[in-house]
């Protein structure tokens, strides 16, 4: 049987999207000033990338899973470009 250790981190993993980087990367910021601005005195925050939108949860669910990390948050940057792709990738 796999067991998985669980810490009493305050860590916080934040999942940023590659596409549309530019647009994510000020998100990410935001959120790093909005804890400064509270005086967040957890843990570490630790950045994860992943090539889009799409690809958030998968990695969300694994890095629930290993249980090191107080919270997780996601970033990305879905764009209705006139196709169905972006109604796929939002659901």
């Amino acid at each position: 049987m796999n067991q998985t250790v669980r810490s009493n981190s305050s860590d916080i993993a934040f999942i940023k999207a590659r596409w549309h980087g530019e647009i994510v990367d000020r998100c990410e910021m935001g959120f790093r000033a909005e804890l400064e601005r509270r005086a967040w005195s957890g843990g570490n925050v630790e950045t994860f990338e992943v090539p889009g939108s799409f690809d958030i949860p998968l990695l969300a669910q694994r890095l629930a899973a290993t249980g090191c990390f107080a919270a997780i948050v996601a970033s990305g940057f879905v764009v209705d470009g006139g196709i169905y792709r972006h109604e796929f990738v939002a659901s």
